[in-house]
């Protein structure tokens, strides 16, 4: 596999990873997720364990767009972090470096 590729694989895993962190800093910060939520009569709530927090439509929106993006970037992010992990072993079984080169040898220009 070429390094760009590599670096691509470690690339969405890592915006994977973050999406997520994101997600569970903004849900404890305003109080729950959309999702777990509900919009009754004009009025939205975010839910977390069972307790409701009420916020704007433009909160609960997005709110539940995230999630919906998480469907999407969670399982890319395993996917990618698994497919670079077997690069990682591939490369190391081979005795190159994880940025192409060959181990004890003189770094290539590219």
């Amino acid at each position: 596999m070429s390094d760009f590729r590599y670096r691509c694989l470690l690339a969405v895993c890592g915006l994977g990873v973050l999406n997520f962190v994101i997600f569970v800093i903004v849900a404890v910060a305003i109080g729950g997720d959309a999702v777990n939520g509900k919009a009754v009569g004009g009025h939205y709530y975010l839910a977390s364990h069972g307790k409701l927090t009420e916020v704007s439509e433009a909160v609960y929106t997005y709110s539940l767009w995230h999630v919906r993006s998480l469907l999407v970037t969670h399982p890319l992010a395993i996917l990618t972090g698994y497919l670079a992990n077997r690069e990682r072993r591939a490369r190391k079984a081979a005795g190159r470096s994880l940025d192409g080169n060959h181990v004890g040898g003189l770094p290539t220009s590219s």
